[in-house]
């Protein structure tokens, strides 16, 4: 499955501009799923690669934080869009505001924190731990191919504060170079990166021209690859009935297997975890019990309780899986999702309060936070891309087996895939209406 691309604009307001990790069982005598293809992230900020100093309790804590964000970014988005089909990549998301927060102050900074949960964390831990996260998921020693690439762009003539640079280089392996963003040609030597990074999947991150007051554009690419542990036979998948929320009824093609599978029987919901090869990476199905949603599901699930309580409750177990095939795109704005999370200064305008004083000496705002995802799930396994802008202006005891179980996603779901490397979480999604 697949990857992530996040761009940042900058612009001044001015016309200078300033120089728990969470354990998944690596191993189970689990033999999961089917193959996959996942793709590309593209994000923003501050960055480069280097050997982690962090303690792995230190690069915990921000992993931990990491997944306290995700699920309280997707809880969001699933009370503004009641119902809908959802997939984003909160792991994009957070590492374009951890980037960004590096070079925030005062209150801005205050707000960014608490939203990713990261105020009790001093930066240099988070500089560290997020260098650890980069060069951990940029590995090749699995079956899987998963890969991470920076970048950031600065207005001729203007760079960013050497302080700022210098994070983008150290800790997320930034590459640097200065762009005229007044030229047209600024867009293909932007979208050309992208497409290169994320294999052809992402080729247009940036639409039309940048805007005038353009200061720092900052993108980060995610792709990745990988095949299933045993690919779903083709054979068996038919179609059967997916039961809508409006309470109609959908034909849609079903995949199935049987075999032993990591499951968990949690309240209120059945769960399963699918691995790739390696058992590097791996995908999580939710399906809620009849009655209940994948947003009531998401109301009482949290980062710490995916630590401490969901995850250890996985447990090999005979059953049978039944999996929509699906392929979905998705767009959404995070602006108001951020603010209502409680990130607000940022994207103040000319208030006087919003402080990036750590990227530039003149005044600069958030304008846009947008995110582009996709997403197809088949008997092969998973691709999926997304991408993410963001404008700134200026034990063993005997006891009897349980029975097989038989867990039929046929109504809406909850999912997610993560690197059992760090613990983080690439992607996540609701599908309440699966489409092909």
């Amino acid at each position: 499955m697949a990857g992530f691309i996040r761009f940042f604009t900058i612009y001044a307001a001015g016309l200078n501009f300033d120089y728990k990790y969470f354990v998944i069982p690596m191993k189970s005598s689990v033999k999961l799923i089917a193959r996959s293809r996942l793709l590309v992230s593209i994000v923003l900020l501050c960055s480069t690669a280097g050997v982690s100093m962090a303690s792995n309790t230190e690069n915990q804590k921000v992993v931990s934080a990491n997944t306290g964000f995700a699920f309280k970014l997707l809880n969001q988005l699933a009370k503004d869009q009641s119902g809908k089909n959802i997939f984003i990549s909160p792991f994009g998301v957070s590492t374009v505001l951890q980037m960004t927060g590096s070079g925030a102050g005062g209150q801005t900074r205050m707000e960014m924190q608490q939203v990713l949960g990261t105020t009790a964390l001093p930066q240099t831990t988070l500089n560290e731990a997020n260098r650890y996260i980069y060069q951990a998921l940029n590995r090749t020693d699995t079956n899987n191919v998963l890969t991470i690439a920076n970048a950031l762009w600065y207005q001729m003539g203007a760079p960013a504060k050497p302080d700022f640079i210098a994070c983008n280089r150290q800790y997320f392996g930034a590459t640097i170079d200065a762009l005229d963003f007044s030229s047209p040609h600024s867009v293909d030597v932007v979208n050309t990166w992208a497409s290169e990074k994320t294999r052809g999947k992402i080729s247009r991150i940036v639409s039309g021209p940048f805007d005038s007051n353009t200061r720092l554009y900052l993108a980060n690419a995610v792709y990745f690859k990988g095949k299933w542990m045993e690919p779903f036979d083709k054979g068996s998948t038919k179609d059967r009935p997916f039961h809508l929320k409006s309470g109609e009824q959908k034909q849609v093609p079903m995949m199935e297997q049987s075999r032993k599978f990591t499951y968990r029987r949690g309240s209120g919901y059945q769960a399963v975890r699918l691995w790739y090869e390696g058992y590097s990476v791996a995908m999580y199905v939710f399906l809620p019990d009849p009655g209940s949603s994948p947003e009531k599901l998401l109301s009482i699930m949290n980062g710490d309780k995916w630590d401490r309580v969901t995850l250890p409750g996985f447990e090999d177990r005979d059953g049978t899986i039944v999996l929509p095939k699906f392929k979905l795109e998705y767009g959404v704005d995070l602006n108001q999702p951020l603010k209502t999370m409680g990130m607000k200064t940022a994207f103040e305008s000319g208030s006087g309060r919003v402080d990036f004083s750590g990227i530039s000496s003149r005044p600069l705002y958030i304008s846009d936070v947008r995110q582009q995802t996709f997403i197809e799930v088949n008997e092969e396994g998973t691709e999926a891309a997304a991408a993410t802008g963001m404008t700134i202006l200026a034990g063993l005891e005997t006891s009897p087996l349980p029975p097989p179980f038989k867990m039929i996603v046929d109504r809406p779901f909850l999912f997610l895939i993560a690197d059992g490397q760090t613990g983080t979480i690439l992607f996540m999604g609701t599908i309440y209406e699966p489409m092909l």
